[in-house]
C-alpha cells in the first residue's frame, strides 16, 4: 500500500443505549478514498446499516446519506456498491436525532486501489448505555 491515512474519533457524551459499529477495511488499492461519519443525538429505537462497497474500479464515486430525526421504531438500511473502476471515491455518512435504544453500524471495504485514505468518525450526544466498537484493517497495497 503506498499511501494510507486512516483518523478515528469517538467523542460520546451521553444516557440512553446505543451501540455503534464502524469498520473499515481496505486491500491493495489504486485511488481509494473513503469517509465515514455517524453522528447521533437520541431516545427511541433505531436501527441503521449502511455500507459501501468497491473493487476494482475506474471511476466510480458514491455519495450516501441518511439523516433522521423521530421518537419511535426505526430501521434504515444503505448501501452503495461499485465494480469494475479505478479511481472510487465513497462518503457515507449517518445522522440521527431521536428517542430511544439505538444501534449504528457502517463498514467501508475497498479492494484494489494504491493510495487508500479512509476517515472514520462517531460521535454521540445521547442518554444511556454505549458500545462503540472501531476497526481499521489494511491489507497488501501498492
Amino acid at each position: 500500500m503506498s499511501e494510507c491515512v486512516f483518523s478515528q474519533p469517538t467523542d460520546s457524551s451521553s444516557a440512553g443505549n446505543q451501540q455503534q459499529e464502524s469498520s473499515v477495511s481496505s486491500q491493495s488499492g489504486a485511488g481509494t478514498s473513503s469517509q465515514l461519519g455517524t453522528d447521533s443525538s437520541s431516545a427511541g429505537d433505531q436501527q441503521q446499516e449502511s455500507s459501501v462497497s468497491s473493487q476494482s474500479g475506474a471511476s466510480a464515486s458514491s455519495k450516501l446519506r441518511t439523516d433522521s430525526s423521530s421518537a419511535g421504531d426505526q430501521q434504515q438500511e444503505s448501501s452503495v456498491s461499485s465494480l469494475s473502476g479505478a479511481s472510487t471515491s465513497s462518503q457515507l455518512g449517518t445522522d440521527s436525532s431521536s428517542a430511544g435504544d439505538q444501534k449504528q453500524e457502517s463498514s467501508v471495504s475497498s479492494q484494489i486501489g494504491a493510495s487508500t485514505s479512509s476517515k472514520l468518525g462517531t460521535d454521540i450526544s445521547s442518554e444511556g448505555d454505549q458500545q462503540q466498537e472501531s476497526s481499521v484493517s489494511t491489507q497488501s497495497g501498492a
